[in-house]
């Protein structure tokens, strides 16, 4: 039962909104966490880390100004797991994080994906193979 609270009854989340600008203000918030974390940097002597976690599916990398964020971090942890699953429509039995996309993936479009297509994306964008790392399931 949702008592009253917005969003995911089953576990009180708030729903999601993505509006069109939400691409460019998340380059800008980077931008800023960059320059507070140089700026207090400075005053200390440290490098503060600044990264992400990043998406692996291309519904969700697409709204990133992968071209323009990767100047202000140093590094970014692609979440490359979880391509596949109950959710598909072709089935749950698909591999979960595939290193390549497999000739029987029944998938199509924008679901047939693999971790080679999201890295070469991502490397496509002009993001620095150095700043990559890639998550994997276990």
């Amino acid at each position: 039962a949702n008592p009253g609270f917005p969003g995911d009854p089953s576990r009180n989340l708030p729903p999601n909104t993505y509006r069109p600008e939400d691409t460019q203000n998340y380059t800008a918030l980077l931008a800023e966490f960059r320059k507070q974390l140089d700026r207090v940097g400075a005053e200390t002597g440290q490098h503060y880390l600044l990264t992400i976690a990043a998406p692996a599916g291309e519904v969700n990398y697409s709204k990133i100004e992968l071209d323009k964020i990767h100047p202000y971090l140093d590094w970014i942890n692609v979440m490359a797991y979880d391509m596949h699953g109950t959710w598909d429509a072709t089935g749950p039995t698909n591999f979960d994080a595939p290193l390549y996309t497999s000739p029987d993936d029944p998938s199509t479009g924008t679901d047939r994906v693999s971790v080679d297509s999201v890295i070469t994306a991502y490397l496509n964008a002009g993001i620095p193979p150095k700043k990559l790392i890639v998550g994997i399931p276990f």
